[in-house]
């Protein structure tokens, strides 16, 4: 792949077209790159198909009349056409923030919570914005990180900011229906507070704002960055014992078990933690001590089963 890349930026630049190679974000480089020039030029289009472009565009070049954003039709789709003031003036500032939460590249999107959604719960919660400066202030701490994150996603799910947390009961019950997917269930404390640390790493990298990884939420392994997991169990073990999947293929995507990041077991309905995809890590005898043995499992006489969706 670097030897193709390294022959078409040779055969660009022999055409006379100036060639710029991403390191890391290629959308942000895409974009400095248009804001740079803008001043050089009556107008600037930037050419693609990712709406990150026009979020960064629209956050980073308010101030440039001249940039433009033309976004690829499909088909009989024609082409569209937006300017750095296309979106709502009122999202110009907490934009970055919004993107970044609600999922982007390079952070993950909560289970069926959609970016108009957020977009409508800060329309309707105007506090929020003071959570989201949050997230652009490139001096704040961890703590008022996750605190800013976890209160935003709070009221996302229904609760009230000022007086719950995403571990209340109260609070979870609520959002749970009658009848749900473990997955549309609000993440743990832990989770969301991870989730905005990592949020807030990427805002302030579009910013220009160099952040240690390893401090908000990421850390290294030998197939390179991953995103930092939660400390802390999802449910009570007592609860957790109850979850099982009816996964009957193979347990892949589709499975509930995978889907709350958990392994399927004995009380799974069809591959009862064996035949799938998802197993309990299998633990040989020679990895104990003497001495030692694996701690029983406690059998019951019901399960709940979560629905799975295909």
């Amino acid at each position: 792949m670097k030897s193709f890349i390294e022959l078409l930026k040779k055969a660009l630049q022999k055409a006379n077209i100036c060639v710029q190679e991403a390191v890391e974000d290629a959308d942000l480089t895409i974009v400095n790159t248009a804001i740079s020039v803008a001043p050089q030029y009556d107008y600037v289009r930037v050419v693609g198909e990712d709406i990150d472009l026009l979020v960064l565009l629209t956050a980073l070049a308010s101030t440039h009349s001249n940039v433009f954003f033309q976004k690829c039709g499909r088909g009989k789709t024609p082409d569209s056409y937006y300017s750095t003031t296309s979106i709502n003036h009122k999202f110009s500032n907490e934009l970055l923030f919004i993107h970044a939460i609600s999922g982007c590249d390079i952070t993950s999107a909560l289970f069926g919570q959609s970016k108009n959604k957020f977009i409508s719960l800060f329309l309707k919660h105007e506090e929020l914005f003071n959570r989201a400066e949050t997230l652009l202030n490139p001096q704040a701490t961890t703590e008022q990180v996750a605190e800013a994150g976890e209160k935003v996603l709070v009221a996302l799910y229904g609760g009230d900011p000022a007086t719950q947390n995403l571990d209340d009961h109260s609070f979870v019950k609520a959002a749970a229906k009658t009848k749900f997917n473990l997955a549309r269930l609000p993440p743990t404390t832990d989770a969301a507070q991870l989730h905005a640390m990592r949020s807030y790493h990427q805002v302030q990298t579009w910013l220009g704002n160099e952040k240690n990884l390893l401090k908000w939420g990421w850390m290294h392994t030998p197939s390179g960055l991953f995103p930092k997991k939660s400390e802390k169990d999802p449910a009570p073990e007592s609860l957790l014992q109850f979850i099982s999947c009816t996964s009957k293929k193979g347990c892949t995507n589709a499975c509930g078990c995978r889907k709350t990041g958990l392994h399927c077991f004995l009380l799974c309905k069809h591959c009862i933690g064996q035949s799938c995809e998802n197993p309990m890590p299998v633990i040989l005898d020679n990895e104990f001590e003497e001495g030692d043995a694996p701690a029983p499992i406690d059998m019951v006489d019901e399960q709940q089963e979560c629905e799975d969706i295909e």
